[in-house]
């Protein structure tokens, strides 16, 4: 047990209050749960019960602020999990909220990938690809089964056209673009070779390939 040496409003947020016990900062809550749970300076209380009154006062709100952050866009656990821990919400707060999205369908990381990938396959290579999915927190495995059952020919070959236009039609400028796309070396040659039969090419340039 521990008891409640002082209780104040938190200067940033009007509708939020420190909580002290036996002097030190213990966490902050909502000012209308501290009130629905009669906390008050001097009052006896037991840290665990306190802790749980802070986790089910942050967990509507850390929910809400979830959804609406899913409503722009797809998220993936990774970046659910940044967004509440930058609202200062406590890990098993986070945890909770990541498993109350999952059972509704707004968080899965393998859905995530897929739609990652149908976005920006005609952007990235596959390497650049994987990196970004990797930096977001989705793990190899997911990653890589994503892209195992994805045919990325076509996309690659319209990359290669796009890119044409912006390297004066030389085929190694072409290579170097495609490769800082992240494309795989033999993503660069099956592009390539699809520009040469449509005779993107100088035969100049062919001969000194």
């Amino acid at each position: 047990m521990g008891k409640i040496t002082d209780i104040k409003l938190q200067k940033g947020n009007k509708s939020r209050v420190s909580i002290f016990i036996d002097g030190r900062f213990f966490c902050g809550l909502d000012a209308l749960t501290a009130l629905k749970h009669r906390l008050e300076t001097g009052a006896e209380i037991d840290e665990d019960e306190l802790a749980k009154i802070q986790v089910d006062s942050e967990y509507a709100g850390a929910l809400d602020k979830s959804l609406g952050y899913l409503s722009v866009r797809q998220r993936s656990e990774k970046e659910i999990g940044d967004y509440l821990k930058k609202k200062g919400c406590l890990p098993i707060t986070v945890s909770r909220v990541k498993e109350r999205l999952r059972e509704l369908g707004y968080l899965n990381d393998r859905e995530y990938a897929r739609a990652y990938v149908s976005e920006n396959k005609r952007l990235y290579g596959t390497v650049r690809l994987k990196n970004e999915l990797l930096k977001r927190g989705v793990s190899r495995e997911i990653i890589d089964e994503t892209l195992e059952t994805d045919d990325r020919s076509e996309e690659v070959v319209a990359l290669a056209k796009k890119l044409w236009k912006t390297c004066g039609g030389e085929k190694r400028k072409l290579k170097e673009k495609l490769f800082r796309k992240g494309c795989m070396s033999d993503e660069i040659s099956q592009a390539v070779y699809a520009l040469e039969d449509e005779a993107f090419f100088d035969e100049d340039e062919e001969q000194y390939e």
